[in-house]
């Protein structure tokens, strides 16, 4: 026993002094800020004779003790590494108030790393998620000495957290309860059994969404009720994001990565296109994508299955290396990295490999679309479903969607390991369906499906959900992608109108996730549409109120009427890259 002790205690030894033996560290480095609040750095220093580096910063609510071995990765490579506790957490001052004042403290934290001797003036920016998003934020205050940044998979407030088309999820608290106070709630928040079974009381109960703090934590929770109080995308929202004028201001070199199943893609891709459309020209050039077959995790950690789908060995890229080289080129001045082809770099699952172009207009040159129909079925099961159609329907129809906020045996829910394969749930309370007839080629979708419906209510307001999936040659299924919205925002998340009862109106699905698939002859497309009605979600009550605040006494039965005919044509269109 003590001889194995002794060989763990070697092993240890060996493997830190290959990584301290070359470096530096500082832990604990108070930076002030503006306020005279000092936010908390622990920063990496090579260990040679050279008096200044280039920088790069992870701005971060996880606390700095998570990148200690990219600190000592990046230190080698001759960079000091720099970790930054967000105000309020870790070993930073101030109070905890998520994207309220991260840009304001990024820009202080470079303008002092910029200032100090060990730094030769440039100065890059990485990190996901969160940390994505305060680059972005950072950016926007326009530190002089910010020479590039990497925003992976970056989230987008008020437009994919901690809202969805205007609909609150359940984890918005469980992720504020995770970095709430000064360290990490691992094990809380990795707790499923707890706040699923806190959803399931809050589902069964009709607790409106406004007490779900109360009832998860026994608290307010002081963030939470500030986000619930902005329903609508409103200047809340929108003052996080660069202006216009802004954007066309930056022209520093970007790389963005996202990924197809990325959960922060909306906000990701939002940043830029925004970009794209109000940059100008050499920002513009400067700005690089790359878009993998990735989840969240996955766009720091690419593995090669995923929700029972397969990918190539070349989906895996090696993000460290992929982080090094971008910063030996736009820091250090070397080789632009070898992956980067073009400026748009996207992976197509099916054919499994990755292909380029100079924009993102160029990666599809087609759209399928479809009409729906169903003059002979009610479009409610699977094995007598809707028609989507390359016609108009000339016969006029409706299928009807019944949806009770006071039902509560929950809509059909899959926790199996291969959800994006998972057999479609074909018998669940509040869906129809549409089935198109089998491809006639080998075709390739590329981009975000687009959805038109034309509808009427009997209620003030509800929320609908559309997806659509694939069935290949060989009859597995395969998700394709999804969209949800508050119907009171079809004409703009910061622009809520209430329903007509029974007036036909069209609500049109941006969907905002993008994808990249290759779908062999005699694959069929499946369409479906349904109410949603899960404990996961903020429950909408059709009445018209504030979401947040209704209860049980509030709840009306909705039918919802989906249209298609010549005058109402609902259509679903799907982006495709031909072969000319």
């Amino acid at each position: 026993m003590k001889q194995t002790f002794v060989i763990i205690i070697l092993v240890f030894i060996n493997w830190t002094s290959v990584y301290t033996q070359d470096i530096d560290i500082k832990l604990y480095q108070n930076i002030p800020m503006r306020d005279g609040i000092k936010l908390s750095a622990n920063i990496y220093f090579p260990n040679t004779t050279k008096k200044s580096y280039p920088v790069i910063l992870i701005y971060t609510p996880y606390v700095n003790d998570e990148a200690v071995e990219r600190g000592m990765y990046f230190a080698k490579e001759g960079y000091v590494f720099i970790t930054l506790d967000l105000r309020g957490r870790g070993n930073s001052e101030g109070e905890y108030r998520p994207f309220e004042k991260d840009g304001m403290d990024g820009y202080d934290a470079v303008q002092w790393i910029s200032q100090q001797d060990w730094c030769n003036g440039n100065i890059g920016m990485m990190g996901g998620s969160y940390r994505g998003m305060v680059q972005w934020m950072t950016l926007k205050n326009k530190p002089t000495a910010l020479k590039t940044i990497v925003p992976t998979a970056a989230v987008g407030p008020g437009i994919d957290f901690p809202k969805y088309d205007g609909i609150f999820s359940n984890y918005a608290l469980q992720w504020l309860n995770f970095t709430g106070g000064k360290s990490r709630n691992n094990n809380l928040f990795n707790n499923g059994t707890f706040w699923s079974n806190k959803a399931t009381k809050k589902y069964k109960e009709f607790i409106p969404y406004k007490d779900w703090d109360l009832l998860a934590l026994n608290k307010r929770n002081p963030v939470f009720q500030t986000w619930i109080s902005h329903p609508d995308f409103d200047e809340y929202w929108q003052n996080f994001y660069p202006t216009p004028k802004e954007y066309e201001s930056f022209d520093l070199p970007i790389l963005t990565i996202t990924g197809a199943f990325d959960a922060d893609q909306p906000g990701a891709m939002t940043y830029y296109e925004d970009h794209m459309k109000y940059g100008n020209p050499a920002g513009k050039t400067n700005h690089y994508l790359i878009f993998g077959p990735w989840s969240h995790a996955g766009t720091r950690k690419p593995e090669t299955e995923l929700g029972g789908l397969t990918f190539g060995s070349d989906s895996k890229l090696d993000m460290k290396k992929l982080h090094l080289e971008w910063f030996n080129w736009t820091l250090k001045n070397e080789k632009k990295p070898r992956f980067l082809k073009d400026r748009v770099n996207y992976y197509i699952m099916g054919q499994n490999k990755w292909m380029y172009a100079n924009q993102m207009d160029a990666i599809s040159n087609d759209t399928i679309t479809y009409y729906l129909s169903s003059p002979n079925s009610d479009a409610k099961l699977l094995i007598d479903p809707g028609h989507l159609s390359p016609q108009i329907s000339s016969v006029p129809d409706t299928d009807i969607i019944a949806y009770d906020p006071l039902d509560t045996e929950n809509t059909a829910s899959y926790s199996g390991s291969d959800y994006y394969t998972a057999p479609i749930p074909i018998e669940e309370k509040g869906r129809i369906l549409y089935v198109s007839n089998k491809l006639d080629n080998t075709t390739t979708i590329i981009g975000r499906f687009e959805v038109g419906l034309y509808i009427s209510l009997d209620v003030p307001d509800t929320d609908l959900q559309v997806s659509l999936n694939v069935v290949n040659e060989v009859g597995q299924v395969k998700y394709i992608g999804s969209d949800m919205l508050r119907l009171r925002y079809r004409e703009g998340l910061n622009q809520p109108k209430l329903a007509v009862p029974d007036e036909v109106f069209f609500c049109k699905f941006d969907t905002p996730f993008i994808t990249a698939l290759e779908l062999k002859k005699g694959s069929r497309f499946i369409f479906s549409i349904n109410s949603i009605n899960s404990k996961y979600l903020q429950k909408n009550y059709n009445s018209g109120k504030d979401v947040s605040l209704e209860t049980k006494e509030d709840a009306k039965k909705a039918e919802i009427t989906i249209y298609h005919s010549p005058e109402n044509p609902s259509y679903i269109k799907i982006p495709i890259n031909s072969k000319k």
